[in-house]
């Protein structure tokens, strides 16, 4: 547990860290930087997953990589799924997604693994889903207001609890999609 409760705090600060990025750097240079880590860390990947411990990747893939899974996956997942919302919609709305993607992923492990005790779908927890839309919701709800911030938010902890593909993937482009139709 002392472990996900490491990867997770890292998810929201990297994730919170990287939704301000966006926002400084703007779409276009955010599209090119977000662009080059992702063929970057497929590259690192690939190597890594050949058996070749590269210094400062191999320490940080061990002690916040998942077991099992290609190293660096995760943080590639998080990449593309930034990247395709950044695509399609604008960097205020994509700030957004990401914070939600951020809060919510993280607060469902912890509390859906800390104190869940209903599980409703997939090892995932009724308590999960429930502090993953709270988190997703206090944290967006001064840019969103509550009723586009309450269907995101809920949107989003629904497909971080029933999707199959991996929600660091799925949930930026989607929340940007609602917040996009819902502002309209």
């Amino acid at each position: 547990m002392q472990r996900e409760m490491e990867r997770q705090v890292f998810h929201l600060v990297f994730g919170t860290a990287i939704a301000v990025l966006i926002l400084f750097l703007g779409r276009f240079y955010s599209l090119a930087l977000f662009g080059l880590c992702i063929i970057t860390g497929i590259f690192i990947s690939e190597v890594m997953h050949q058996g070749i411990r590269l210094p400062v990747f191999y320490w940080f893939i061990r002690r916040m990589e998942r077991d099992k899974v290609k190293p660096g996956q995760g943080t590639l997942n998080f990449l593309l799924g930034i990247f395709i919302a950044l695509v399609f919609f604008s960097i205020d709305i994509v700030f957004v997604s990401v914070l939600i993607l951020a809060f919510a992923d993280s607060f469902s492990t912890v509390v859906g693994k800390g104190i869940g005790s209903r599980r409703i779908y997939n090892k995932k927890s009724i308590e999960g889903f429930i502090a993953a839309f709270l988190a997703s919701f206090l944290v967006t709800l001064p840019y969103l207001g509550a009723y586009v911030g309450l269907i995101t938010c809920f949107m989003a902890s629904l497909t971080e609890l029933l999707t199959p593909v991996d929600d660091n993937i799925v949930i930026p482009p989607l929340a940007s999609l609602i917040i996009y139709m819902l502002t309209l």
